[in-house]
Protein backbone atom coordinates (compact mmCIF):
# COMPACT_ATOMS: atom_id res chain seq x y z
CA UNK A 1 0.00 0.00 0.00
CA UNK A 2 2.88 2.46 0.87
CA UNK A 3 4.35 1.83 -2.79
CA UNK A 4 1.02 2.16 -4.85
CA UNK A 5 0.72 5.72 -2.44
CA UNK A 6 3.98 6.93 -3.01
CA UNK A 7 3.61 5.72 -6.56
CA UNK A 8 0.50 8.72 -6.95
CA UNK A 9 2.08 10.84 -5.27
CA UNK A 10 5.04 10.68 -7.61
CA UNK A 11 2.75 10.92 -10.38
CA UNK A 12 0.88 13.72 -8.82
CA UNK A 13 4.30 16.24 -8.33
CA UNK A 14 5.03 15.22 -11.61
CA UNK A 15 1.80 16.14 -13.12
CA UNK A 16 2.01 19.56 -10.60
CA UNK A 17 5.72 19.98 -12.01
CA UNK A 18 4.88 19.87 -15.65
CA UNK A 19 1.90 22.13 -15.10
CA UNK A 20 4.21 24.50 -13.69
CA UNK A 21 6.63 24.26 -16.42
CA UNK A 22 4.05 24.99 -18.49
CA UNK A 23 2.79 27.95 -17.13
CA UNK A 24 6.19 29.26 -17.36
CA UNK A 25 6.90 28.62 -20.75
CA UNK A 26 3.69 30.13 -21.73
CA UNK A 27 4.52 33.32 -19.60
CA UNK A 28 8.13 33.71 -20.95
CA UNK A 29 7.49 33.19 -24.28
CA UNK A 30 4.58 36.05 -24.36
CA UNK A 31 7.25 38.04 -22.43
CA UNK A 32 9.39 37.71 -25.89
CA UNK A 33 6.62 37.82 -28.38
CA UNK A 34 4.87 40.85 -27.14
CA UNK A 35 8.77 42.36 -26.72
CA UNK A 36 10.06 41.81 -30.14
CA UNK A 37 6.84 42.18 -32.08
CA UNK A 38 6.40 46.02 -30.21
CA UNK A 39 10.00 47.06 -30.40
CA UNK A 40 10.12 47.83 -34.24
CA UNK A 41 7.04 49.56 -34.25
CA UNK A 42 7.64 51.64 -30.82
CA UNK A 43 11.56 52.05 -32.24
CA UNK A 44 13.25 53.69 -28.64
CA UNK A 45 16.44 53.58 -29.43
CA UNK A 46 15.85 55.43 -33.34
CA UNK A 47 13.25 58.38 -31.88
CA UNK A 48 15.83 59.20 -28.92
CA UNK A 49 17.57 61.64 -31.38
CA UNK A 50 14.00 62.98 -32.00
CA UNK A 51 13.23 63.17 -28.09
CA UNK A 52 16.28 65.41 -27.86
CA UNK A 53 15.80 67.35 -30.92
CA UNK A 54 12.48 68.42 -29.22
CA UNK A 55 13.36 68.99 -25.64
CA UNK A 56 17.60 70.55 -26.74
CA UNK A 57 15.98 73.94 -24.63
CA UNK A 58 14.80 72.25 -21.64
CA UNK A 59 17.38 71.64 -18.78
CA UNK A 60 18.39 68.05 -18.11
CA UNK A 61 16.09 67.48 -15.35
CA UNK A 62 13.13 68.09 -16.93
CA UNK A 63 14.01 66.19 -19.76
CA UNK A 64 14.41 63.04 -17.60
CA UNK A 65 11.06 64.09 -15.76
CA UNK A 66 9.28 63.29 -19.61
CA UNK A 67 11.63 60.75 -20.82
CA UNK A 68 9.98 59.07 -17.62
CA UNK A 69 6.40 60.24 -18.36
CA UNK A 70 6.64 59.25 -21.86
CA UNK A 71 7.84 55.64 -21.02
CA UNK A 72 4.77 55.10 -18.62
CA UNK A 73 2.11 56.26 -21.08
CA UNK A 74 3.64 54.24 -24.07
CA UNK A 75 2.98 51.31 -21.30
CA UNK A 76 -0.61 52.08 -20.07
CA UNK A 77 -1.48 52.97 -23.94
CA UNK A 78 -0.58 49.22 -24.89
CA UNK A 79 -1.77 47.62 -22.06
CA UNK A 80 -5.43 49.36 -22.46
CA UNK A 81 -5.70 48.81 -25.98
CA UNK A 82 -4.38 44.83 -24.92
CA UNK A 83 -7.32 44.43 -22.55
CA UNK A 84 -10.08 46.81 -23.38
CA UNK A 85 -9.34 46.91 -26.98
CA UNK A 86 -12.19 44.21 -28.11
CA UNK A 87 -14.37 46.08 -26.35
CA UNK A 88 -14.01 49.37 -28.31
CA UNK A 89 -14.43 47.12 -31.41
CA UNK A 90 -17.70 45.60 -30.82
CA UNK A 91 -18.80 49.01 -29.64
CA UNK A 92 -17.67 50.79 -32.93
CA UNK A 93 -18.78 47.84 -34.59
CA UNK A 94 -15.32 46.65 -36.75
CA UNK A 95 -13.87 43.60 -36.44
CA UNK A 96 -10.00 42.90 -35.57
CA UNK A 97 -9.49 42.52 -39.16
CA UNK A 98 -10.68 45.47 -40.65
CA UNK A 99 -8.69 46.64 -37.95
CA UNK A 100 -5.48 44.47 -38.80
CA UNK A 101 -5.98 45.57 -42.24
CA UNK A 102 -6.26 49.84 -41.53
CA UNK A 103 -3.02 49.08 -39.15
CA UNK A 104 -1.35 46.99 -41.45
CA UNK A 105 -1.34 49.54 -44.08
CA UNK A 106 -0.71 52.61 -41.50
CA UNK A 107 2.52 50.41 -40.12
CA UNK A 108 3.55 49.75 -43.57
CA UNK A 109 3.77 53.43 -44.76
CA UNK A 110 5.45 53.73 -41.69
CA UNK A 111 8.24 51.14 -42.26
CA UNK A 112 8.06 52.99 -46.24
CA UNK A 113 9.19 56.15 -45.04
CA UNK A 114 11.40 55.34 -42.05
CA UNK A 115 13.57 52.89 -45.31
CA UNK A 116 13.17 56.46 -47.35
CA UNK A 117 14.49 57.96 -44.18
CA UNK A 118 11.68 60.27 -43.94
CA UNK A 119 9.87 61.25 -40.76
CA UNK A 120 6.37 60.28 -39.64
CA UNK A 121 5.50 63.21 -38.15
CA UNK A 122 4.35 66.17 -40.02
CA UNK A 123 5.92 69.49 -40.25
CA UNK A 124 3.15 70.97 -38.60
CA UNK A 125 2.94 68.66 -35.83
CA UNK A 126 6.83 68.57 -35.80
CA UNK A 127 6.60 72.82 -35.01
CA UNK A 128 3.60 72.32 -32.72
CA UNK A 129 5.87 69.38 -30.46
CA UNK A 130 8.86 72.06 -30.57
CA UNK A 131 6.34 74.74 -29.27
CA UNK A 132 4.33 72.51 -26.54
CA UNK A 133 5.71 72.75 -23.11
CA UNK A 134 4.94 69.02 -22.08
CA UNK A 135 5.14 66.28 -25.11
CA UNK A 136 5.22 63.59 -22.94
CA UNK A 137 1.93 62.13 -23.85
CA UNK A 138 0.85 63.87 -27.42
CA UNK A 139 2.55 64.03 -29.86
CA UNK A 140 5.50 61.52 -28.26
CA UNK A 141 3.60 58.76 -26.64
CA UNK A 142 0.65 58.85 -29.38
CA UNK A 143 1.14 58.84 -32.40
CA UNK A 144 4.77 58.85 -32.45
CA UNK A 145 5.51 55.94 -30.40
CA UNK A 146 2.37 54.19 -29.61
CA UNK A 147 0.71 55.29 -32.87
CA UNK A 148 -2.59 53.21 -34.58
CA UNK A 149 -0.25 50.42 -35.45
CA UNK A 150 0.80 49.37 -32.11
CA UNK A 151 -2.01 49.55 -30.44
CA UNK A 152 -4.30 47.34 -33.23
CA UNK A 153 -0.87 44.99 -32.46
CA UNK A 154 -1.60 44.88 -29.21
CA UNK A 155 -5.50 44.27 -29.94
CA UNK A 156 -4.34 41.75 -32.17
CA UNK A 157 -1.75 39.77 -29.41
CA UNK A 158 -5.06 40.02 -27.26
CA UNK A 159 -6.55 37.76 -29.42
CA UNK A 160 -3.81 34.74 -29.53
CA UNK A 161 -3.77 35.21 -25.58
CA UNK A 162 -5.66 32.19 -24.32
CA UNK A 163 -4.48 32.14 -20.23
CA UNK A 164 -3.84 34.78 -17.82
CA UNK A 165 -0.05 33.52 -18.32
CA UNK A 166 -0.08 34.88 -21.83
CA UNK A 167 -1.64 38.18 -20.73
CA UNK A 168 0.66 38.76 -17.87
CA UNK A 169 3.23 38.44 -20.03
CA UNK A 170 2.29 40.66 -22.99
CA UNK A 171 1.89 42.85 -20.15
CA UNK A 172 5.70 42.43 -18.57
CA UNK A 173 6.82 42.83 -22.54
CA UNK A 174 5.35 45.85 -22.34
CA UNK A 175 6.70 47.58 -19.31
CA UNK A 176 10.04 46.16 -20.68
CA UNK A 177 9.35 48.40 -24.08
CA UNK A 178 8.62 50.98 -21.78
CA UNK A 179 11.30 50.69 -19.54
CA UNK A 180 13.78 50.44 -22.24
CA UNK A 181 11.92 53.65 -23.68
CA UNK A 182 12.37 55.45 -20.83
CA UNK A 183 16.23 54.57 -20.86
CA UNK A 184 16.87 55.83 -24.67
CA UNK A 185 14.68 59.02 -23.73
CA UNK A 186 16.74 59.83 -20.86
CA UNK A 187 19.75 58.71 -22.35
CA UNK A 188 18.91 60.53 -25.83
CA UNK A 189 21.85 63.35 -24.99
CA UNK A 190 24.67 60.70 -25.18
CA UNK A 191 23.46 58.62 -27.61
CA UNK A 192 22.88 61.53 -30.25
CA UNK A 193 27.10 62.23 -28.86
CA UNK A 194 28.23 58.86 -29.23
CA UNK A 195 26.00 58.29 -32.96
CA UNK A 196 26.23 60.50 -35.85
CA UNK A 197 23.43 61.85 -38.10
CA UNK A 198 24.75 58.91 -40.74
CA UNK A 199 24.63 55.79 -38.22
CA UNK A 200 20.98 57.15 -36.64
CA UNK A 201 19.87 57.05 -40.17
CA UNK A 202 20.97 53.62 -40.76
CA UNK A 203 19.88 52.35 -38.36
CA UNK A 204 16.31 53.76 -39.12
CA UNK A 205 16.30 52.17 -42.56
CA UNK A 206 17.19 48.75 -40.98
CA UNK A 207 14.12 49.33 -38.52
CA UNK A 208 11.75 50.53 -41.33
CA UNK A 209 12.31 47.32 -43.24
CA UNK A 210 11.37 45.12 -40.22
CA UNK A 211 8.94 47.78 -39.62
CA UNK A 212 7.21 47.25 -43.54
CA UNK A 213 7.45 43.51 -43.61
CA UNK A 214 5.15 43.56 -40.45
CA UNK A 215 2.72 45.38 -41.79
CA UNK A 216 2.79 44.06 -44.96
CA UNK A 217 2.38 40.49 -43.01
CA UNK A 218 -0.48 42.28 -41.08
CA UNK A 219 -2.41 43.18 -44.06
CA UNK A 220 -2.48 39.80 -45.63
CA UNK A 221 -3.38 37.92 -42.51
CA UNK A 222 -6.34 40.62 -42.70
CA UNK A 223 -7.19 39.81 -46.28
CA UNK A 224 -6.48 36.12 -45.75
CA UNK A 225 -8.97 36.14 -43.23
CA UNK A 226 -11.74 38.65 -44.26
CA UNK A 227 -11.96 36.80 -48.08
CA UNK A 228 -10.97 32.79 -47.49
CA UNK A 229 -9.41 30.94 -50.01
CA UNK A 230 -11.46 28.32 -51.13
Amino acid sequence: MAGHRCGFLTKDCRAAKCGVLGVMSDFLHSIVVAFVAMFPMINPIGHAPMFYGMTSDDSPARRRVMSAKIGLYVFLILTVSLLFGNLLLKFFGVTIDDLRIAGGLLVAHSGWAMLGNQSRVTPLEHAAAEEKCDISLTPMAMPILAGPGAMSLAIGLAIYGRSVPHFAGYIVGFAALALLTWISFRQSDAMVRVLNVNAVGALNRVLGLFILAIGVNMVVKGVQDVWPTR
